[in-house]
């Protein structure tokens, strides 16, 4: 596991950021909790080279993709839909789970969900 890990740093640091100072990777789903929100107020905010993984579309993921092997690597097993993932240069990866927070946002209490949308679109598009 560890040396799985390590690989994908180093590739995700020496290729997939290239130029960029961060590179983004959303993972969401179909879900009626968050599917419109998700669309609405985040995806449309990212920088144009993040990429973007729909959960409910996974049976069509190519499975050797950086991203997919990205996601599964980083994402965890409990709380990883929907996930932020920020990768900068020659640092750990940043997650912002939003499962919990929406979760919340049902039953009312929006200002967990306001939290981590901030802090993850901030940090995705901070130069």
């Amino acid at each position: 596991m560890l040396t799985r890990v390590a690989v994908l740093y180093a590739i995700v640091w020496l290729w997939w950021i290239g130029r960029a100072r961060r590179r983004v990777l959303f993972v969401y789903s179909d879900s009626p909790h968050w599917k419109h929100h998700v669309e609405t107020n985040i995806l449309p905010k990212l920088p144009p080279h993040s990429v973007i993984l729909n959960w409910s579309e996974r049976a069509r993921w190519r499975t050797l993709t950086l991203p997919v092997l990205l996601f599964h690597c980083f994402a965890g097993r409990k709380e990883f839909n929907p996930i932020g993932l920020v990768f900068g240069r020659f640092t750990m990866v940043e997650r912002y789970r939003f499962w919990q927070p929406f979760q919340d946002a049902k039953h009312g209490q929006f200002a967990t969900l306001q939290q981590v949308e901030t802090a993850f679109l901030n940090h995705a598009i901070s130069d």
